[in-house]
């Protein structure tokens, strides 16, 4: 497989923002036996992003939190992609005329087969004819807010106004993250491995990572590695796209938590700590019948998403459950605990 490294820097604000929603990242890597403190730089971001909240900016990390996936199309990058490339924000935010039609074909594309299932061209033929018809339908969609949806309908039906707002805000955002020195942190950090590191380096990460995670991905596809380092030990999970891999991985955990291969008995005992939980029992026994959104699990448990959400990351991060990003969708990952019951045999001696 062939793997290209580079830096993205959007993927940083966007974890910037994804952490000052959701403060609880620390304690779930705490449990997983990564020890993990914020920056003041990155506790400075989060505090001055939550004072300057307003409608806007709300609409506007909330998106970023809940669909904050589909960045490679909301932000294009318009260079060849080779190791070492970086990609300032500034860089990704040249909205012409040109690029507008580019940006909102691919979202229909995806908003099309991912979560509205369906076809991208009778998307485009409702917006034509059936608005009405296409916001109904955008309202119906799971697991995300109403400040979503709403960004979504502006994107379909008034493009333009949509880029404007995304491109106002994330200026906004530039400013934070500028006034926090989040920025200047992370851009020196990231200086210095892209100096730095071998090759060799980030693909023995990347297979401790598919290792620890069972995971198996098409290898005639590229992998993109975009790094950030606003959390550095927190990654996206695999997103596989026609064409390509997309990997957002913490700069810690190439240089530290995954540049080693992870004994077994560690994998074993990670996931019997998070199985251990009431509540992530009760979410397994409920995925072994069926995948569920988020809202549905939360529904079931009686818990806030907020709390239903840590647990998810919690499950996640031991490789118990996929994350269908796309449409919100957590799967039970059967191998896992088949896997776990096997070494457990093993570890123990049992027959």
């Amino acid at each position: 497989m062939e793997i290209i490294t580079g830096y993205f820097e959007i993927y940083d604000l966007t974890m910037a923002i994804y952490f000052s929603f959701n403060t609880d990242v620390t304690r779930v890597l705490k449990i997983l036996g990564v020890e993990y403190t914020p920056s003041k730089e990155m506790l400075s971001f989060r505090d001055k992003l939550l004072k300057s909240l307003d409608w806007s900016t709300r609409i506007y990390t909330t998106f970023m939190n809940e669909l904050g996936v589909i960045a490679p199309i909301l932000f294009p990058v318009r260079v060849k992609m080779v190791d070492k490339t970086i990609v300032k924000i500034e860089d990704s935010l040249d909205f012409n005329d040109e690029t507008l039609k580019i940006i909102r074909e691919r979202f229909i594309q995806v908003l099309s087969v991912r979560r509205l299932k369906i076809p991208p061209d009778d998307v485009k033929k409702m917006i034509e004819e059936k608005p009405g018809e296409l916001t109904r339908r955008v309202e119906e969609i799971e697991g995300i807010s109403r400040d979503s949806k709403w960004f979504i309908n502006q994107l379909l039906f008034f493009p333009r106004t949509a880029l404007d707002f995304l491109e106002s805000n994330t200026w906004k955002m530039l400013k934070i993250y500028e006034e926090s020195g989040l920025r200047s942190v992370n851009f020196s950090e990231i200086g210095k491995f892209m100096k730095s590191y071998q090759s060799e380096m980030i693909n023995n990460s990347i297979r401790n990572y598919f290792e620890y995670y069972d995971i198996h991905p098409d290898e005639s596809k590229p992998l993109y590695v975009a790094l950030q380092n606003s959390v550095p030990h927190t990654n996206s999970g695999l997103m596989t796209y026609p064409s390509f891999h997309l990997l957002i991985m913490g700069l810690g955990e190439i240089t530290k938590d995954f540049s080693e291969s992870i004994p077994l008995e560690d994998r074993v005992r990670n996931v019997l700590k998070v199985i251990g939980d009431e509540t992530r029992f009760k979410i397994i026994q409920y995925l072994f019948d069926k995948p569920a959104t988020q809202k549905e699990l939360a529904e079931v448990t009686g818990l806030s998403k907020s709390t239903i959400s840590y647990h998810i990351s919690l499950l996640f991060k031991a490789s118990l459950v996929d994350i269908d990003v796309f449409n919100n969708i957590v799967m039970l990952r059967r191998e896992t605990i088949k896997k776990l019951v096997k070494n457990l045999k093993s570890i123990l001696n049992l027959r």
